[in-house]
């Protein structure tokens, strides 16, 4: 063998003659991307995403099929390189009309893997579904009751069904079972850091901080104001929706990690800054926004006004429930703490409960099954009515709510139309007793302890929240974080969950004295990005199913505290998980296009214009057809012919209609197809897979190479587990 002297990133290495740059490359361990080269195959440079730059070679050069010679000076990954393979990577992913993930995942804050727990629901793994859930949110059989459910409202069931599948009641089945099994899942602990980490606050935020944590080996100590664990999931959730024996099992599987939590200790007053500065490494301040705000209207300070939180907690405080026997009831606001506060009131013995919201009933963002089940329990509402004044008798007590009727405008930033109060319209509402739930503030009671005792100001946007850089929620002093509604306003428990899990990541990464750039945004290709969703692309290819609702108490059996919400049994969460569409890919962990679009930080809307919607083929018994995701490297043709001898696929049509299809696109079945698989082995970007009656979840894989025992000849065979 003869060798040869290159340059290789102004190294000199030796080279062996006849190898391509790519195998020079990888030999002296340097990664060069590509998509359409495979060892097993004759180079094609089809994809040039492996480009190279070469001295005094005129442009770029694909790597898989450049040779070497003796002094040839090649650069990798200089800035004309990468310009060149991110432009490649652009062309092909703006004709690549396939979801990554599916929309449920897509639009759910904490990027829970829906689609993954509800197929291992389907097979009855429900230790696997929490796993799967527990990558990214640790307060599954929470969050199956209390949860707000974006992933729901995006779900494309509603476009068959006009019902989305029930994500939230299957999360709940598969966390209850496994809250109750004498074999709850642990997540696997990574080995101790001795990294000692201090989070202040026991609230939905805080114990996902401390989960994350955690897991990376870090030692976590929380912190806690009240007697007990939770925040506002204890004190502002009533136990009719979330029971206290759920909150409680749920910590139990964030103490089991080894996070500690002390109760009774509020920053600024029993538990100084100064003592955490200098028994801990690193603080994540998860305080929430746990103060209500008053009505906004004239007189609003008068007897018998009360905060909807401060009504909520108190009674979880005290234990004791409120005697409102006769009385007349309003709520102000459209939330879920408004809901909360009026179908509490209802069970506190109300005589009348009214909802006065200022928009229209489309408009509340509180989650609609609450606003149903409310209406079932008695509460009325007025909806278009805004307070103006407060109207008291003698002795300063309230007496009536005068308001004004109200009519929609333009949308304003929320994109919800703004009300406009209709002149002359007042009236009065007669009230005993008036819950104002129309929203909370952060209260920073610490910020003089810190800053006494700390270098660099702990520094407050201008909305008094915590001020954090939104990528690591990293505060202005560097070991200290923040997250959930002390960063972001009063938001959900979801977006809580996500907050807590994003500041664990930028705390860990500067323990580790890791760069920032571990936060890259994964690249995630969306059939959004090329039109809107129709219920025509959907009918004919999946059958419309009936949606299994969740049993619930009767109204008349409602007069207590006892959980409504009674759960699915088996069957209705076999039916339910049947209506899950797959609309993720299969090839999520293992796609080549999507490792390199997020290494490149690709847009997938960069070049717009036309794009290919292929039908799915299905006909073969074992083969799945998707050319939506073909990005036309040839490798399935190259591979079936040159290595298997089949000839069974080609190439369609020329240009930019061209597509992979059998030969003479008869049905694969009836093709020299031996079914290998080896087209399916090769494909990067998961075009070409198993045809299975179901989507096996797209988790992570092991692979394993061995030897097929089938026969005598011994061919290599390569097994994911």
């Amino acid at each position: 063998m003869n060798f040869l002297n290159i340059i290789l990133n102004g190294n000199l290495v030796e080279g062996h003659e006849g190898e391509t740059i790519f195998d020079l490359a990888a030999r002296h361990g340097l990664e060069i991307p590509t998509l359409c080269h495979d060892h097993r195959l004759e180079p094609f440079s089809s994809c040039y995403v492996c480009v190279v730059e070469v001295a005094e070679m005129r442009g770029l050069q694909p790597s898989c099929s450049t040779r070497i010679a003796e002094g040839m000076k090649i650069d990798t990954n200089n800035e004309k390189v990468r310009k060149s393979r991110k432009m490649a990577l652009e062309l092909l992913v703006s004709n690549h009309y396939a979801d990554c993930v599916a929309p449920c995942r897509q639009t759910c804050p904490a990027g829970v893997d829906v689609q993954g727990y509800i197929s291992m629901i389907s097979k009855g793994l429900y230790h696997e579904a929490v796993q799967i859930i527990k990558d990214t949110n640790p307060l599954p059989a929470i969050c199956g009751r209390v949860c707000v459910r974006p992933c729901e409202l995006a779900c494309r069931r509603n476009l068959l069904d006009e019902e989305s599948v029930g994500i939230d009641y299957l999360k709940r089945y598969a966390a209850d079972i496994d809250l109750d099994s004498n074999d709850r899942f642990v997540p696997h602990k990574k080995p101790a850091t001795r990294k000692k980490v201090a989070v202040i606050g026991a609230g939905p935020a805080g114990l996902s901080a401390a989960f994350f944590l955690a897991k990376e080996g870090h030692q976590v100590a929380i912190f806690e104001a009240s007697n007990a664990p939770g925040g506002m999931l204890r004190y502002g959730i009533p136990e009719y929706r979330l029971p206290n024996n759920i909150i409680d099992k749920e910590i139990e599987g964030i103490t089991d990690l080894g996070v500690t939590i002390e109760y009774a200790k509020r920053l600024g007053n029993n538990l100084l800054y100064k003592d955490i500065k200098t028994q801990f490494d690193a603080l994540v301040l998860a305080i929430g926004s746990q103060a209500g705000t008053r009505i906004g209207c004239e007189n609003d300070n008068a007897k018998n006004i009360f905060s909807g939180i401060d009504f909520l907690r108190n009674m979880e405080v005290t234990g004791e429930k409120y005697d409102l026997t006769g009385k007349r009831v309003g709520v102000i606001g459209g939330g879920n703490t408004a809901m909360d506060c009026c179908r509490t009131a209802i069970r506190c013995g109300a005589s009348e409960v009214t909802v006065i919201y200022r928009r229209t009933e489309k408009e509340m963002p509180a989650n609609p099954i609450e606003i149903h089940e409310s209406k079932i329990e008695g509460v009325h509402y007025r909806f278009l009515t805004a307070p103006a004044r407060v109207n008291t008798n003698s002795d300063g007590e309230l007496e009536s709510l005068t308001c004004f009727r109200m009519e929609l405008g333009e949308p304003d930033a929320s994109g919800r139309q703004r009300p406009i109060k209709v002149e002359g319209s007042e009236f009065d509402i007669p009230l005993d007793i008036i819950l104002a739930a129309i929203g909370q503030k952060t209260v920073v009671d610490f910020i003089d302890d810190v800053n006494q005792h700390s270098d660099i100001t702990l520094e407050l946007n201008k909305w008094g929240d915590i001020a954090a850089d939104p990528e690591t929620l990293r505060t202005s002093i560097p070991n200290t974080f923040a997250c959930g509604d002390s960063v972001t306003g009063p938001a959900t428990l979801i977006e809580a969950i996500a907050q807590g899990k994003k500041a664990a990541l930028g705390c860990h990464l500067y323990l580790e004295r890791l760069p920032p750039t571990a936060l890259q945004k994964e690249f995630l290709s969306k059939r959004d990005n090329f039109q809107k969703q129709l219920p025509k692309d959907y009918k004919g290819l999946y059958q419309s199913l009936y949606h299994e609702p969740m049993p619930v108490l009767s109204a008349n059996e409602r007069n207590n505290f006892q959980e409504v919400e009674l759960g699915y049994s088996a069957p209705n969460a076999m039916n339910e998980a049947a209506r899950c569409m797959e609309c993720g890919c299969g090839a999520l962990y293992s796609c080549k296009l999507k490792e390199y679009a997020t290494q490149y930080q690709v847009l997938q809307n960069r070049f717009d214009g036309t794009f290919a919607n292929h039908t799915v083929k299905f006909d073969h018994p074992l083969v799945e057809i998707d050319n939506n995701k073909c990005i036309l490297c040839s490798r399935c043709i190259r591979i079936c012919n040159e290595l298997a001898g089949a000839n069974a696929l080609g190439l369609i049509n020329r240009g930019f209609n061209t597509y992979v299809a059998p030969a003479l696109e008869l049905p694969l079945a009836e093709t020299s197809c031996e079914t290998c698989g080896l087209c399916i082995d090769t494909c990067p970007t998961g075009a070409i897979s198993e045809n299975v009656p179901f989507k096996l979840a797209a988790v992570p894989l092991d692979t394993f190479h061995t030897i097929c025992t089938a026969c005598s000849i011994g061919c290599q065979v390569v097994l994911h587990h």
